[in-house]
């Protein structure tokens, strides 16, 4: 046998005996195991077999420098030579100036900066700020408000304010004093305009507030992109009239922009894309392009200051890795190189051109909706009579995808629907050419399944 073949097999044997995998039943693994991802390079990932696939997911949202950049691995290398660790509780240079440099790119008035591991985590901060902010703000506002569709993360905190049930059902009862609203979701609303559909959401937002009473409200949180739901741009107007909506109220808007962030969209953020000014943003992904675990939750100087007034005890919060020399580090040089190749203009511009293409599979019967912006689309699927597709039949797209050298995601199901959106985030690298090879690939497994539907 292939010693390369052979060196495989033991890694799925001792994957198979010792590894509990994301988002998935084990139960029938053996007759569809997971691949062996050995290599990465660019957009390009490669597994066991010397088979290599476009992964026009960028990981999970997350790897937007791309693959196999040595400087990012230098960086690192060389700052575990200087300082592998230190704590937060003294100063660690590359954490100051990450902070530092974060605040020259962030929108304006966010410039404070607590690190943490993990999107999940960061998000899991922005609710305790927001509630002790809310605690010193009058006493009684500790309600979050987030979306139907939205996720925010692994943790408890997170999976109480994700707007997605089958992600939420097995681990009920969650946080309380989390409530949620309809999301901006045009395609399967009765909306006659985009304009419209804004309008009703504000509307709600604000019926919610004062139902709940303001006074019991700390803040709302919205993904600018809804990203695992299904891709969902939002309407042009819709997150100023949300954040006149907090503002009018004293309620806080956070940002959650663990997927839209550091050039995703197009823009830097998202915030700066719909021209937005956050109270509390959440970052993470594409922070160090995933080259190292690292979360950011960043805030006004106006929440800093009520949380360190003299004689209060501070934000009483500590991550044992947040601000890791290291993952600082990496995350500096990825910044340096996100700016210095200017990836997110580049990832307008090659989104744009990726978009019209997926624009031209809308002639195929199981397409419903073609949506996105920048480096983040969504393909949903339907049936003949316009329902959602099922998750097998979008399962067999990915697979026959798959089959054309191409990795694609899915949305999670929504309450307990299907999960029929075909998802779409590759790094900002990503090339006119591997847009065509991916839209192609994409059409090819959709007729497929087409076909085998007899329709």
């Amino acid at each position: 046998m292939n010693p390369a073949i052979a060196e495989a097999e033991s890694l799925r044997t001792m994957d198979k005996e010792h590894v509990w995998h994301p988002l998935m039943n084990h139960f029938g693994m053996e007759e569809n195991p997971l691949d062996v991802v050995v290599k990465a390079k660019g957009s390009t990932i490669q597994d066991a077999s010397g088979k290599e696939y476009i992964d026009a997911m960028a990981g999970l949202w997350c790897v937007n420098i791309g693959y196999g950049r040595d400087e990012v691995a230098r960086a690192a290398y060389e700052q575990m030579l200087e300082l592998a660790y230190y704590p937060l509780t003294q100063v660690n240079p590359p954490a100051a100036r990450l902070g530092q440099r974060l605040a020259s790119l962030l929108p304006e008035g966010v410039e404070r900066v607590w690190f943490v591991n993990s999107g999940s985590e960061a998000v899991d901060t922005a609710i305790k700020l927001a509630r002790a902010y809310g605690r010193l703000n009058g006493g009684r506002r500790y309600k979050i408000i987030a979306r139907h569709q939205g996720y925010h993360g692994a943790t408890i905190g997170g999976a109480s304010l994700t707007g997605q049930t089958l992600r939420r059902a097995m681990f009920e009862p969650l946080l309380p004093g989390v409530i949620h609203v309809s999301a901006p979701y045009f395609y399967r609303s009765n909306a006659d305009t985009e304009e419209e559909l804004s309008r009703r959401c504000a509307d709600e937002l604000d019926e919610v507030i004062r139902y709940e009473d303001p006074e019991t409200v700390a803040a709302f949180i919205a993904e600018p992109v809804i990203g695992g739901g299904g891709v969902i741009p939002p309407p042009a107007d819709y997150l100023k009239r949300m954040r006149e909506v907090c503002r009018n109220h004293g309620v806080l808007f956070i940002a959650d922009e663990v997927i839209t962030g550091f050039g995703r969209t197009g823009e830097l953020f998202a915030s700066d894309l719909y021209e937005i000014e956050p109270d509390i943003m959440t970052m993470a992904k594409g922070l160090s392009s995933a080259y190292l675990p690292i979360g950011a939750t960043a805030t006004t100087n106006e929440i800093f200051e009520a949380l360190n007034a003299e004689g209060d005890s501070g934000f009483l919060q500590i991550n044992t890795y947040g601000g890791h020399p290291v993952a600082c580090a990496a995350s500096l040089k990825n910044l340096e190189i996100m700016m210095g190749e200017e990836l997110p203009a580049r990832g307008a511009k090659v989104g744009a051109y990726l978009g019209g293409l997926l624009g031209k599979l809308s002639d195929i019967p199981c397409v419903g909706d073609v949506r996105g912006v920048g480096l983040i689309w969504g393909v949903e699927l339907i049936e003949e009579d316009g329902a959602p597709l099922s998750t097998a039949a979008t399962a067999k797209v990915l697979a026959y995808a798959k089959e054309q050298g191409v990795i694609f995601g899915k949305n999670a199901g929504i309450a307990a629907g299907p999960s029929n959106t075909v998802t779409i985030s590759p790094p900002l690298v990503f090339t006119e050419e591997e847009a065509e090879r991916a839209a192609s690939a994409l059409d090819g497994a959709l007729r497929r399944v087409q076909a085998e539907s007899g329709a």
